[in-house]
Formats: structure tokens, C-alpha cells, sequence
């Protein structure tokens, strides 16, 4: 689902997209800090289920890409901001939670069919391994979306 629109034949140069499911308790961390910003021209907000290939897809033709999402390879509750590509390729050392076949491997494999790929971050919130079916973050979460929503300023200023 996106959020937020630009003015008619105007292009995004920046990309914000929060992935989660907000029934699925912290795993929709993604969405909430989202839905907290205001974000300035030239930025789309959007969120998601879905990520892997189809999202490395819809982000062609952006410059920058920030996704994000909740990460159970963090502590709970802990932040973390790192870009998906290193000088070696795509990250795989966390990447791989970004759904499917992961965000950077499909990011990585448009990049060799051709296609521009806008230079991508993550933003991870940590979460538990194993999330129940209930709308709401539990409070370690909950008290991290203040600070994501700091990363993602932060982001958006460089």
C-alpha cells in the first residue's frame, strides 16, 4: 500500500518503505514508525507486505531506497541502520530477513540483468523469532519506534 503522493510528472528521488504485517504484533514495527514521519518533497512513504524480488522490482528508478522492517537476528527492541550492498555484493549477513528470496539477493540480481538499482538501506528493529496473531507491539518494541523514526530522519537528511 503506498502512502503520501507527488505532484503530478514529479519523480521521487528518495523511497521509504516500511515492511510488515501489523496483525502479526512486532512484526508491523515497520509500518508504525512510517506512519510517524512526515516526509519531505521528494520522498515516497510506503508500506508492505511483500519484499524479496517483487520490492527490488518496484524500487527501480528510485536514486535511494531505506526499507524498514522488523529483524529477528537483532536483540529485541534493538535498531540497526546498514546498507544491503558492501563492496563483496549484497549483504546476506542479516539481508536474508527481508522476505523471499531477500531484498539484497534481488536487488543484486536486477543490477546484473541491466536494470538501475537506487543504492538501498535497511533499518532493522529486532523482534522475537516466533510473533503471535494480535494487533500491537509489545513495549521493547514499542519503545524503539522513537528511535527508528530518529534513523530514518537521519537518513533522509544525507
Amino acid at each position: 500500500m503506498r502512502r503520501g503522493s507527488l505532484s503530478a510528472g514529479s519523480a521521487a528521488r528518495a523511497l521509504v518503505v516500511a515492511l510488515g504485517n501489523p496483525d502479526r504484533a512486532d512484526d508491523g514495527v515497520g509500518p508504525v514508525v512510517v506512519q510517524a514521519l512526515s516526509a519531505p518533497p521528494g520522498v515516497e512513504v510506503w508500506e508492505a507486505i511483500r519484499g524479496g524480488l517483487p520490492l527490488a522490482q518496484a524500487l527501480v528508478g528510485f536514486e535511494r531506497a531505506l526499507v524498514v522492517d522488523a529483524c529477528p537476528a537483532l536483540p529485541v527492541g534493538e535498531v540497526a541502520l546498514f546498507p544491503l550492498f558492501t563492496d563483496d555484493g549484497p549483504r546476506t549477513d542479516h539481508g536474508s530477513w527481508l522476505h523471499g528470496m531477500g531484498l539484497a539477493q534481488g536487488l543484486a540480481a536486477l543490477r546484473a540483468a541491466g536494470l538501475a538499482v537506487p543504492e538501498t538501506w535497511a533499518l532493522a528493529i529486532g523482534v522475537e523469532p516466533e510473533l503471535p496473531f494480535r494487533r500491537g507491539l509489545s513495549p521493547e518494541v514499542a519503545r524503539a519506534v522513537p528511535v527508528a523514526v530518529a534513523e530514518v530522519n537521519r537518513w533522509l537528511a544525507n
